[in-house]
């Protein structure tokens, strides 16, 4: 029987690894249609400290699920799954290949594999936690979390209150952790037929692209987009505004550090963001690790993917890999 699922390629990998100009070279060459998979692209207003694409380059290819909501609205992953697919069906009707680019690992395994749909919801429960943490700090909220369902505290930030929240919602309307409902949903869906390429440079090269990018923030903007962004209401309380390079600036402009301590926490913020993003992709055995250089190599993988979708087992997903940054202090 033919498989008529969409063939889907992925390109994720960390932080100023390079994934912008791989794509855009790698759409121009499989005529394909690039959909963000960045948890932080989906803002309007929200440009430079979050690398999104520039006019030029959404010029050369289409682009989908960039600037869908304002700073101060909510949007998660099952929401991202569901615009996602349609981005993906859109497209595989145009005749053209979908290129799911970005470094937010759970979008993407919400894109490929879908969410659980199962775990309980209290709009009343929610309310509470939002303002405990309001009274009390996230931090308060992730101890709780980390006591209930250490499996989960492990894996997000102690500054994600979304997910935070939700993790607790589900403890306290369950009595089970997420986790296990997770653990239960096994993420088995597979709607598509997916190749999935990461790209990873060597810790020193990529701690030195971090560097190089946050300097190049800053000279185009970035503490001017800010700046803008607090005039027009976007406060710190937002999670949208309390990722990496937002919150940095927010404190020196709000007087409480030196721009010269900002820069270099958002540096150092960045290569601990870096960390995480690897340590999630490090778990998925489907992804092939290539060189962003390689991109050639990249290429023909993707090119052999759509001619044969059955027939990329034998390639070395680790070939020239340096996968080091995962354990970076």
């Amino acid at each position: 029987m033919t498989d008529e699922r969409p063939q889907v390629i992925v390109v994720v990998g960390p932080t100023a690894v390079g994934k912008t100009e791989t794509v855009l070279q790698l759409a121009t060459a499989l005529t394909a249609e690039i959909i963000n998979a960045d948890s932080m692209q989906v803002y309007r207003y929200m440009d430079i400290g979050t690398a999104k694409p520039t006019a030029t380059e959404r010029a050369l290819v289409p682009h989908h699920l960039l600037d869908l909501v304002d700073p101060n609205e909510d949007f998660d992953a099952y929401r991202y799954q569901d615009l996602g697919r349609a981005a993906v069906a859109e497209v595989w009707r145009s005749r053209r290949t979908a290129l799911v680019v970005g470094g937010t690992g759970l979008y993407v395994k919400a894109l490929v594999h879908g969410l659980f749909p199962g775990a309980p919801r209290s709009a009343e429960i929610r309310a509470r936690l939002r303002s405990e943490a309001e009274a009390m700090g996230a931090i308060h909220l992730f101890r709780r979390l980390a006591a209930v369902d250490p499996t989960t505290a492990g894996r997000i930030d102690r500054r994600d209150l979304v997910r935070i929240i939700r993790a607790l919602e589900v403890w306290e309307c369950s009595g089970r952790p997420i986790s296990a409902w997770q653990r239960e949903h096994g993420f088995r869906e597979h709607p598509f037929r997916v190749l999935k390429i990461g790209l990873s440079v060597p810790r020193p090269e990529l701690y030195a692209r971090i560097d190089d990018r946050v300097e190049r923030m800053m000279a185009q903007g970035l503490q001017e987009e800010v700046a803008w962004l607090l005039k027009r209401g976007y406060g710190p309380e937002l999670k949208s505004m309390q990722s990496v390079g937002y919150r940095h600036l927010m404190r020196y402009l709000t007087g409480r550090t030196s721009l010269a301590e900002a820069v270099a926490t958002m540096k150092r913020d960045t290569r601990h963001y870096a960390k995480r993003q690897m340590t999630w992709f490090g778990r998925d055995p489907e992804i092939r690790w290539i060189h962003p250089g390689e991109r050639d190599r990249i290429t023909r993988l993707a090119l052999a993917f759509l001619e044969d979708p059955e027939g990329q087992k034998g390639e070395d997903p680790l070939r020239g890999c340096d996968k080091t940054v995962d354990n970076a202090p």
